[in-house]
């Protein structure tokens, strides 16, 4: 009785004096940790490359604007074509897709800038959603790290009460997995939210634009029957 006195007087005051040794936790479950590192160097990076890409200064350069905006108000498609392939941007497909589809008709060419729009812009969405999968994943890896240190902790039935100390350390550094997975998890979720606000916005931006130049863009039927009432 007295030893078991002496052993939770000695673990209540353990997490005083003692102090956290990161090779040990790591050296407890080194592939979750080199999983949930990986997981959140590839968050950090997917989030810096789309705030650094995916800016209105690259998805809308104002002298591309201007000189394709002079293009399509002088009716001069095919130079407004080869305008939009000499500079690949998001807005410069969605005017592509209007421009080879206008001798369709008006509808058929919104159509085919909308159905353009969703495509260019699925890249972006996709890595919105690897970030949000990283956020669900990070935690069950580190749930997963946690529950195969106890069942390993409390694997040997026939312990000493020496051994009771040793138990609760390994208590300690298995309960670490779920700890950096949250972090994981949450630094992930704070990606996403802030990736998915910049994308909700430069994406109106480019709408919009895309609208506006729309409006300059003279179907080819209604030029077929204009000239045919002249």
């Amino acid at each position: 009785m007295k030893d078991l006195v002496l052993l939770a007087a000695q673990a209540t005051a353990l997490p005083l004096k003692g102090t956290l040794d990161l090779q040990k936790i790591f050296a407890a479950a080194p592939l979750i940790y080199t999983f949930l590192l990986l997981l959140s160097v590839s968050a950090l990076v997917l989030w810096l490359y789309t705030l650094a890409t995916f800016r209105p200064k690259e998805l809308l350069p104002q002298s591309f604007l201007k000189n394709l905006r002079d293009c399509l108000e002088r009716h001069q498609y095919p130079e407004a074509e080869a305008l939009c392939r000499a500079h690949p941007t998001l807005l410069s497909s969605i005017v592509q897709a209007g421009l080879s589809t206008r001798r369709h008709g008006p509808q058929v060419m919104i159509d085919a800038m909308k159905s353009e729009g969703k495509r260019a812009s699925a890249g972006f969405w996709q890595r919105l959603s690897l970030l949000n999968d990283i956020a669900i994943v990070a935690p069950m890896l580190g749930l997963l790290g946690t529950v195969i240190g106890m069942f390993y902790a409390f694997y040997d039935m026939n312990r000493s009460i020496e051994s009771i100390n040793a138990l609760f350390d390994g208590l300690g550094v298995a309960v670490g997995t779920t700890v950096a997975g949250l972090i994981v998890a949450i630094l992930s979720m704070i990606f996403a939210t802030t990736m998915k606000y910049k994308l909700i916005k430069n994406l109106s931006l480019v709408e919009n634009e895309a609208l506006a130049l729309s409006t300059r863009i003279e179907p080819a039927m209604e030029r077929v029957v204009h000239h045919e009432s002249v």
